[in-house]
């Protein structure tokens, strides 16, 4: 709308320009031709015949004016009327009848878009064409007032409307679904478009036709009106889009979702504009027979009173034995006399001559030994034999008989109270893992009804790889155990290593925890232990796995557990810091010494259950001076050195602070060293001392979410006079309440020695 605005605004200035200034709206390069076409302008709608009107100068005189339509041309415009305003605006040109007309017959075109433009030719043989106007031709249009869209039809329907064609009427056809059917009478009174459309001066513009709906099927469909005028032009209107519904029912019973058995009463209602011929049964799309039609229904004549049929029910007698239980579509299918059919949507419903149920097992449930299968089953024929199934596959007969009240108390129409049934499965038939039962019904009509399958997990056979543990180093003989229990007895355990049978393990150990776990196995003894000598096999990753074979020949592995055989194994040196005379910081009746010993020990027992070796400078209350912590750590020739201390602030009187810290060595030449003139500022071992430091501080932060104070070089004399890697870790604030009450328990120190031992498995995989 706002660039509608401007264009008006620079129009308006233009005609001024013109009238006023005497500057041309349209002139030739050389400007000796000008002009201007008036009528018609851009975007007007016309009709009939219109008037094309303008003006013209030329130096050279006018030879003739040409009118084109769509580039075309329609003739010659009359040349020399009267308009004194040129004269005015172009008094050089000393011309007062410039002025041209031409009575254009918009009859001759189709309705729709087109362009207009005026051609001059000067006697001097110069052509000029004036811009073109879109105009849009609109002699013929009409109307289709019913049916409107959307609207539901049947019997004889009034299709009606009015068309207005300048160049007069020569038919109107009626169109379904872009055929013709009909040409509607022309000519009925319209007194409202008369008023609407007075231009056309046609008053009795009306249509109509008699539309006969039951010559075509029931759905939707399109209805359109087209016009041929008298001028041969052809205009039709948009198509309305209608549903066809002369025959229509319901089947009230069986209702959808619904179960039935025996013998079952379908019925229900239909109404046909045509007559009803015949009414079908089908189940799952087959036909089953023909319903008998007339039976009274006033409920439905008073609901469509128009169809006048007060008999228009129908009834089946549908025998369901004849149909497997289970799922199935009742299709009603009516065909009228006009030949036409109209099926009713499919109901879908559940035959049930025969149901049942499986007690035991339940999904989901985990089976070893002997279980049993057990549940109940009714059937109006009787029931032939019941049949267990494992994975499809029949594995015996249930007994069948057994005495269910319950069954009989919900389902007395059976009148059947021994309708339950057992069976003995034997798991230890069958490999441990997923399965799935099933319980098959034979009836004695020979119907076949399954229940639904249940899944179940057979495990007569399981155990767990004690040692070694997935990441362990293990050198020389390492005892391999764990235990087994198999309900079918064990008959042997072998030891694989990289895939390879290795021996078997000896089975029988006393293992009083997996009793206590597994009591219904009652097997006190299902330890098993096999001594591997790794010295027989190359230095580096490996697997070990155990496989064990039932006395029912099945055989099951437990998952391999990735190890690391070294023969030259590293030697780790813990230094629990302080000791004996010197009890380290003491704050809460605890001292640091007792502290850092506890964790050690911790960590030493990890790291030999991971095959490292492990020495300590101290193993109990003793005092040991510093240097002597390094050089016991040198003569060991030590792979790494670890202090652990725990922390405090300095006087004890700040008990705020908080969480861990590590560090590593970092040369400074104020403290040289004692022993160890060759290491102390070697850059290799500085940079693992960091790698090393970095790795257990990480793990102790994460493993404990304490409070990360970060890590930083310092010249300790145990990292100073040791010749390997080494770092000092404080554990935590022994004066901080809060943190001492965490590093006393057991739990906590667990985790401190964790993340110590963690740290230094990460740091052998990197160097």
């Amino acid at each position: 709308m706002k660039l509608n605005k401007v264009f008006a605004v620079i129009f308006m200035a233009a005609i001024v320009m013109f009238l006023y200034l005497k500057i041309p709206l349209y002139a030739s390069a050389q400007t000796t031709a000008i002009g201007f076409m008036d009528k018609p302008v851009s975007g007007t709608s016309l009709i009939g015949t219109q008037k094309v009107y303008g003006w013209f100068l030329d130096v050279s005189g006018v030879e003739k004016i040409e009118v084109l339509v769509d580039g075309t041309v329609v003739g010659e415009a009359f040349y020399g009327d009267a308009r004194p305003d040129v004269q005015k605006a172009y008094p050089q040109y000393k011309n007062g009848e410039a002025g041209f007309h031409y009575n254009l017959d918009t009859t001759r075109f189709i309705d729709g878009q087109h362009s207009i433009s005026v051609r001059s030719t000067g006697k001097d043989g110069q052509i000029t064409t004036l811009p073109a106007s879109t105009i849009t031709i609109d002699n013929a249009l009409g109307f289709l007032d019913g049916p409107t869209s959307g609207s539901t039809v049947n019997g004889t329907q009034n299709v009606y409307g009015w068309f207005l064609d300048k160049s007069g009427v020569g038919k109107i056809e009626v169109l379904m679904d872009d055929a013709v059917v009909g040409q509607a009478a022309y000519g009925d009174a319209r007194p409202d478009v008369l008023k609407f459309y007075p231009q056309y001066k046609n008053g009795n513009a009306g249509y109509h036709f008699a539309l006969d709906t039951t010559k075509f099927t029931d759905g939707q469909h399109t209805v359109a009106i087209r016009e041929t005028g008298k001028n041969g032009q052809v205009t039709t209107l948009p198509a309305n889009t209608l549903t066809i519904d002369n025959a229509f029912g319901f089947l009230d019973k069986p209702s959808a979702g619904s179960t039935i058995n025996g013998t079952q009463n379908l019925y229900g209602w239909f109404l046909d504009h045509s007559g009803v011929a015949k009414i079908e049964v089908l189940v799952d799309g087959a036909l089953v027979g023909q319903a008998v039609y007339g039976d009274l229904r006033p409920d439905v004549q008073k609901f469509y009173p128009t169809f006048n049929n007060g008999k228009a029910g129908y009834h089946f007698a549908l025998d369901t034995t004849k149909f497997p239980d289970g799922q199935h579509t009742v299709t009603i299918k009516e065909t009228g006399k006009n030949g036409y059919g109209t099926t009713l949507t499919n109901r879908t419903v559940t035959i049930d001559n025969a149901l049942g149920f499986l007690d035991k097992p339940v999904s989901g449930s985990t089976l070893y030994g002997t279980q049993n299968v057990y549940g109940w089953f009714l059937d109006e024929s009787g029931v032939e034999a019941i049949e267990v199934l494992v994975d499809g596959t029949v594995v015996g007969q249930a007994s069948y008989g057994d005495a269910r009240p319950d069954v009989e108390r919900f389902y007395p129409q059976y009148n059947n109270g021994r309708a339950g049934f057992h069976f003995a499965l034997d798991t230890t038939k069958f490999v441990d893992g997923k399965h799935i039962v099933t319980v098959r019904e034979i009836s004695k009509n020979g119907t076949v009804t399954t229940i639904s399958d249940r899944s179940i997990t057979i495990q007569n056979a399981f155990g767990f790889l004690d040692s070694p543990l997935t990441g362990a180093t293990l050198r020389g003989d390492h005892n391999v155990y764990g235990w087994f229990l198999d309900k079918s007895g064990v008959a042997k355990i072998e030891v694989i290593v990289d895939g390879s049978v290795v021996g078997q393990a000896a089975y029988g150990d006393t293992r009083a925890d997996v009793q206590r776990f597994y009591p219904e196995f009652n097997n006190g003894k299902a330890g098993f232990h096999f001594t591997l000598d790794t010295a027989k096999f190359p230095d580096g990753q490996h697997t070990i796995a155990i496989r064990e074979t039932g006395k029912n020949g099945i055989v099951t592995t437990l998952p391999a557990n990735t190890v690391t055989f070294n023969q030259k194994a590293y030697k780790i040196f813990l230094d629990p810091g302080h000791g004996g005379s010197d009890p380290g910081a003491v704050a809460g009746g605890y001292k640091e010494a007792n502290l850092n010993l506890a964790v050690a020990k911790k960590v030493q027992a990890l790291l030999l259950n991971q095959g490292y070796t492990v020495y300590m400078s101290r193993i109990d209350n003793t005092y040991v001076s510093l240097l002597d912590r390094s050089i016991m750590a040198n003569n060991l020739k030590a792979d790494i050195f670890i202090s652990i201390h725990t922390n405090s602030t300095a006087g004890g009187g700040d008990t705020s602070a908080n969480g861990i810290e590590s560090y590593f060595y970092e040369f400074d030449p104020d403290y040289p060293s004692k022993i160890n003139d060759e290491w102390h500022d070697n850059p290799d071992r500085i940079a693992k001392s960091m790698k090393l430091t970095t790795f257990i501080q990480q793990n102790m932060i994460e493993y404990t979410g304490a409070n990360n104070r970060g890590t930083d070089g310092d010249t300790f004399s145990v990292l100073r006079e040791s010749a390997m890697p080494a770092t000092l870790t404080e554990i935590g604030f022994i004066n901080n309440a809060s943190e001492r009450q965490k590093l006393i328990t057991d739990s906590y120190q667990n985790k401190l020695a964790k993340a110590i031992a963690d740290g230094v498995i990460e740091y052998f995989k990197v160097y």
